[in-house]
């Protein structure tokens, strides 16, 4: 079989490795978990002023049940003052409290100044302010194409290898690959020969079934978008608009720094506000698809694989001749069937349109 190039040349002397999912290993004891739960309480209720939206109540609910160890009711929770959480949550765990409470006012699908304005006084408290901050502020002034243009170029930074040269040279490349490269195409062309539950066999019909093109044949996304569907055959979550965000839910917990969550919010604007933000015409935006059991569940699970996936140094050309549960058993990827969760938890998914990814 042809061998597929990287991004990253495996045994170049420049190789970086992957690294450890960024949020990996916490452990909230019961006064960390009640501060974040006060503090998601207290956003979502505006300070005690307003019913709780439902996904916001799911929100909480579902965090205290997939992640932390506190068995206490929301019900009894206090509303407390901003300056709480820069005080009683420190490094990773402020970070991450952070992050979920930048998650809460677009659920409603509203995005309030009330609410932006409350989550900005939580996060004066805090030394370190994520992209995601910024972000949530330019959604609500409807500023989307200057967000747009600053995370296609976090992007570029991120999930590219190699300095700007290198980079750039990457970009190159998807644009051959869009108009047609024949060379590249006959790369994954030849994954439909191999045996079945092979992660390359499954990649070559998870893009046929879908009437992708393959890398490499015209107007294809390129092989710098491989590893996001790499990612939905491991973890087992489909391309539904329910599903991106789940995945994209996966990704925020697997991620090696926080630029996780800024993914998580690309797919977020696209299929639960429907923004159109990168759907760009390709795909259908749509509405009210962020089910908070589900993204939370991926995102826990996302945290215990041992590398991150999407990290630009991850050499998936390697693996493409395994089965795919053997791959699953190494970087410790559990599969999860939304679907059938869905039915387990009785969740009202009857929204979901399978659509590409």
């Amino acid at each position: 079989m042809s061998t597929i190039a990287t991004p990253v040349n495996p045994t170049s002397s420049s190789t970086q490795v992957p690294s450890p999912p960024y949020f990996q290993g916490m452990v909230w004891n019961e006064h960390q978990s009640v501060t974040l739960l006060s503090s998601l309480k207290t956003v979502a209720t505006l300070q005690g002023q307003q019913p709780m939206h439902p996904l916001a109540r799911d929100m909480m609910q579902s965090i205290q049940d997939h992640l932390l160890q506190w068995q206490g009711s929301i019900e009894d929770l206090p509303i407390i003052s901003p300056e709480i959480l820069g005080r009683e949550l420190i490094g990773r765990y402020q970070e991450l409290a952070l992050q979920f409470l930048i998650l809460m006012p677009y659920l409603s699908m509203e995005v309030e100044q009330a609410e932006v304005d409350l989550v900005q006084q939580f996060a004066q408290g805090c030394p370190h302010q994520p992209h995601t901050l910024k972000s949530l502020q330019r959604v609500h002034a409807g500023q989307l194409r200057g967000l747009f243009w600053d995370y296609s170029v976090r992007s570029l930074v991120k999930l590219l290898p190699g300095g700007w040269w290198q980079k750039l040279k990457c970009i190159v490349s998807a644009m051959h690959q869009y108009i047609g490269d024949p060379e590249t195409a006959c790369q994954y062309q030849v994954l439909e020969d191999l045996p079945d539950g092979t992660l390359g066999k499954e990649l070559y019909q998870y893009y046929r079934d879908r009437n992708f093109p393959l890398p490499g044949e015209q107007k294809s996304f390129s092989d710098i978008l491989v590893p996001h569907d790499l990612i939905h055959l491991l973890s087992g979550i489909d391309t539904s608009p329910v599903g991106e965000i789940v995945v994209a839910g996966f990704e925020a917990g697997m991620s090696g720094s926080q630029f996780g969550f800024e993914l998580l919010l690309e797919v977020v604007l696209d299929f639960h506000l429907g923004l159109e933000f990168t759907t760009l015409g390709v795909l259908e935006p749509s509405q009210n698809n962020f089910v908070p059991s589900l993204v939370i569940q991926a995102f826990v699970q996302g945290t215990a694989v041992r590398q991150d996936l999407f990290s630009p140094y991850w050499s998936f050309s390697e693996l493409l001749e395994q089965p795919i549960t053997a791959i699953q058993e190494h970087y410790n990827i559990q599969p999860l069937d939304i679907n059938r969760t869905a039915e387990l938890q009785v969740l009202p998914l009857s929204q979901i349109v399978p659509t590409s990814c």
